[in-house]
């Protein structure tokens, strides 16, 4: 394998790296990128998705008011599912409150309070479904190998079965990393209301990156993370944005102030045998290679579900503060929040707590 200036040109047009001289470039060169003319119609703004929708989930005999608790809150934004068994899975997905008619206190609400307080209170949404890809985000990701400095590996994005990252990596020429990135996004993605991403991917075994950037510019500072994978199996990749690791050029920057999730530009790919400051990664292997990513969904931790209590009483206040729950029992016309908190979370409405025992008044 030999070096490609044709591959360098094709880089240095996709990206715009030769600024005003691009088009130049691409006038002299003969060449065009299939997909450009699509950039115009790409709004990023209208990826970013709204927070889910609150679910409440019902424990115990509260599932006997499942079809009316439905019919009552799906108006309101909420959606109702039913407490699955103790081995699922240890997290509250979208989960806003939690409705356990307690007639008195007692042991019951205990073993549910301890299994409740161990798990993680996690909001997931979807920002790309590469599975279903636009053409116009296909036009946005291109290859960015070491040709650029003299290398010969090559990488393509392909479109099978979602974001396809594969090609030939080699360490010849003192090269040895591949790499797809998309061009700047216009505007930058604002998600400073999220706290990670979540990649859904099936490797081939060896660790690659995801770099994120929230400048502009083409070799400004490059936040990554380094994931591992298995062969042939499906992975996900959860990723805090406070602790993706700055750096330039594979090596670390400790000085650099924290991603900004709230202006990201630029999204990239890669698979290297460096890791950071000249550590080699551990699993590289020169050749073939492939990384498949389904699609990209964004996270944030959130509160705890607060414990709605029809037939509950004052008393449940202790036991909910010292497990860290909010609780809400009926009170005259209304309601009163007890436990941890004085107050509901903003995701909680009044709306849907009147709503809630008033399908269990009307019962009674």
């Amino acid at each position: 394998m030999v070096w490609n200036p044709l591959r360098l040109l094709k880089t240095l047009i996709h990206f715009d790296v030769a600024g005003p001289l691009s088009q130049g470039i691409r006038v002299l060169s003969g060449i065009a990128y299939p997909g450009t003319s699509m950039l115009e119609t790409l709004d990023p703004a209208s990826w970013v998705p709204t927070l889910p929708r609150p679910g409440v989930r019902l424990v115990n005999g509260a599932v006997n008011f499942l079809e009316p608790l439905t019919a009552t809150l799906d108006s309101l934004g909420y959606r109702i599912e039913v407490e699955p068994p103790a081995s699922a899975p240890k997290e509250w997905m979208n989960t806003a409150l939690v409705v356990w008619p307690a007639a008195s206190p007692g042991e019951s609400l205990a073993p549910l309070l301890e299994r409740w307080e161990q798990r993680t209170p996690y909001q997931e949404a979807t920002l790309v479904d590469f599975r279903q890809p636009d053409p116009a985000i296909a036009a946005l990701w291109g290859s960015l190998d070491d040709g650029v400095m003299g290398g010969v590996s090559t990488s393509q994005v392909q479109w099978h079965q979602g974001l396809r990252f594969a090609g030939q990596v080699s360490t010849a020429n003192s090269g040895g990393f591949a790499s797809i990135r998309t061009r700047n996004l216009e505007p930058p993605l604002n998600l400073g209301q999220w706290q990670g991403t979540v990649l859904y991917t099936q490797g081939d075994g060896q660790r690659y990156k995801w770099i994120l950037r929230d400048n502009p510019g083409w070799d400004s500072l490059a936040y990554c993370r380094s994931f591992d994978t298995q062969r042939d199996q499906p992975s996900t990749v959860r990723t805090p944005f406070l602790t993706m690791v700055p750096t330039r050029r594979a090596r670390t920057v400790p000085e650099a102030s924290p991603l900004n999730p709230a202006q990201l530009y630029s999204m990239q790919l890669m698979l290297s045998k460096f890791e950071y400051n000249g550590e080699l990664n551990p699993t590289f292997q020169p050749g073939a290679f492939g990384l498949t990513v389904q699609s990209l969904g964004l996270y944030r931790q959130g509160p705890k579900p607060v414990v709605v209590l029809p037939g509950g009483s004052a008393a449940w206040g202790p036991p909910l503060a010292v497990a860290g729950f909010t609780g809400v029992i009926s009170q005259g016309q209304g309601f009163e929040v007890i436990g941890a908190s004085k107050n509901l979370p903003p995701e909680v409405t009044p709306a849907v707590v009147e709503q809630i025992f008033k399908v269990f008044n009307s019962a009674n």
